[in-house]
């Protein structure tokens, strides 16, 4: 009987999977449709509080109107289930200038709300953050006390949370905020977020870059490393124009070498003739432990013109590290150098740099019958 009562437990457990599954299913469909109720009763409300505000004016009365039409507002919008049918109802009305003087009459209701959703679960929270970095420009609000408000989330131990209320701070907030939201987030005793997450919502800051870059700088000590990390990026993708810093740190020996490292990429995006020196110093130098520094200035200097990078790259080509040799290639690829001055290397004694050259000829198709012809033959990009 043992087998038996262990199919039997089996194809129980089986079916109970599968009577969850279509009641989950049947719970979904439900909770959709209850949302496009929600959505259509609020548009039709909305609707008829934009007639009734064209039509009452800026009198006593259209006064009166607004202000009950703003309580019903907040009362809706407090309710989670309903802020998500008012961002669905908003996706079906991108351009209608009636509405667009409506919704800059929900200013005040946003501040409130932001306090309501404050005190609510991190899940709603959460939500209530991801709203305004979607919706925010369609209000046409000043950041004022709100950025302070949304701030404040930052401190709740929810990831999601803090990840949408820095996203939505980057959309709207000013630069001492956003560094402020940085600072913050060097803090917190939980889960820290990953700089490529701290990155792309900076990327997303649409006002003034080089006011928020100078502000980075000038707080950039005081940041722990992954945020310094993140910083870094964020410069290198946002702007050029102000190198001096960032050569400071690629110059510092006390320096993380992470930090480093972000400098030698910058400078391979933005080529500076004031750090060739040091870029070619770190390709050359023979320290198996520094092969990092090696390889990412090999890939740096494929914007840097002369012969003496040439030479230097060449050399690499016969370094004991694949990925310093891979780079140095790959940076005499992006210098377009004719076959002839490579055919000294191909038919040399180091095999390390004989392979990787023919490896890159090889995958970008640069043998042609023009070799045996006697043509001249150039490295393609």
């Amino acid at each position: 009987m043992g087998p038996e009562f262990l199919l039997y437990g089996y194809g129980l457990v089986c079916l109970s999977m599968l009577a969850f599954n279509l009641i989950y299913s049947l719970h979904l469909r439900s909770d959709e449709r209850r949302l496009q109720r929600r959505a259509a009763a609020l548009a039709d409300q909305v609707e008829q509080q934009v007639r009734e505000l064209r039509v009452a004016g800026l009198g006593p009365q259209g006064q009166a109107r607004q202000a009950r039409d703003l309580t019903w507002m907040r009362r809706r919008l407090a309710r989670v289930n309903y802020l998500l049918a008012f961002d669905r109802f908003l996706d079906t009305r991108e351009d209608d200038p009636a509405l667009a003087a409506y919704l800059q009459e929900l200013q005040p209701v946003l501040l409130e709300l932001a306090a309501v959703y404050r005190k609510r679960e991190d899940t709603q929270a959460a939500y209530y953050c991801h709203f305004l970095s979607r919706r925010w420009h369609r209000f046409h609000l000043a950041p004022g006390q709100i950025q302070k408000v949304i701030l404040s989330y930052l401190e709740k131990n929810s990831l999601y949370c803090r990840i949408n209320a820095l996203k939505a701070l980057c959309v709207f907030g000013e630069p001492e905020t956003l560094v402020r939201a940085l600072l913050e987030l060097g803090r917190a005793e939980s889960t820290p977020l990953h700089e490529k997450v701290i990155t792309e919502a900076l990327l997303t800051y649409p006002g003034d870059s080089r006011a928020l870059i100078d502000r980075l700088w000038d707080r950039f000590d005081r940041f722990p490393l992954a945020i310094q990390r993140a910083v870094l990026d964020y410069i290198r993708f946002a702007s050029g124009e102000d190198p001096q810093p960032m050569e400071g740190i690629l110059r510092d020996p006390h320096r993380n070498q992470e930090l480093r490292f972000a400098a030698i990429r910058y400078f391979g995006k933005y080529p500076n003739a004031g750090v060739e020196d040091i870029l070619l110093d770190f390709l050359r130098d023979p320290d198996p432990l520094h092969w990092e520094y090696a390889a990412i200035s090999a890939s740096a200097l494929a914007g840097y013109p002369g012969q003496a990078v040439v030479e230097a790259l060449l050399q690499a080509c016969g370094n004991p590290n694949w990925y310093v040799r891979y780079n140095a290639s790959a940076s005499l690829e992006a210098h377009g150098l004719p076959l002839e001055q490579l055919l000294p290397v191909l038919k040399g004694s180091d095999r390390y740099a004989r392979e990787i050259l023919s490896y890159r000829l090889k995958t970008k198709q640069m043998w042609t019958p023009a070799e045996d012809s006697g043509e001249k033959v150039t490295a393609k990009v």
